[in-house]
């Protein structure tokens, strides 16, 4: 979140988790007693209650496991480096010509500034000759 310390920001994150988890076992609870509901109304002939309790039962229980399915996907992508492509700068040094790429930074442009030379330490900065996505490289299979 914009101008939130990290640590507020990982704390409102669990605190949001932990309601989720609380309202998902709270659906559990209601699905429960519906499915227990149904059960009991199905020894009465002529109830269509009972189905329908049977069926909102499940239907509850189903929606509760999908979203803690979905939840454990989205905790356990926390974290992880995404494995998509990735920007790269490429610049020039202005006086040795020495190339360099390096991971995209926020504020790079095409003919900008770039970084200080490493090789000859020349104290203009290297010009951004180029900013490409590159390809994370395949897998092969086994």
């Amino acid at each position: 979140m914009r101008g939130m310390p990290e640590e507020n920001s990982n704390e409102r994150y669990d605190l949001n988790v932990s309601f989720f988890v609380f309202l998902l076992g709270f659906l559990v609870m209601i699905s429960l007693s519906l499915i227990y509901n149904g059960i009991m109304s199905l020894e009465q002939p002529y109830t269509i209650s009972g189905l329908v309790s049977l069926g909102l039962g499940a239907l509850g229980l189903l929606l509760a496991g999908y979203n803690l399915i979905k939840l454990q996907n989205r905790l356990s992508a926390v974290g992880r480096v995404p494995s998509g492509p990735v920007v790269i700068t490429r610049q020039r040094c202005r006086s040795c010509n020495n190339e360099v790429t390096r991971p995209f930074k926020e504020g790079d442009y095409i003919y900008g500034n770039g970084d200080v030379c490493t090789k000859c330490g020349n104290a203009e900065p290297m010009l951004v000759t180029s900013i490409f996505l590159q390809k994370p490289p395949k897998k092969r299979g086994p």
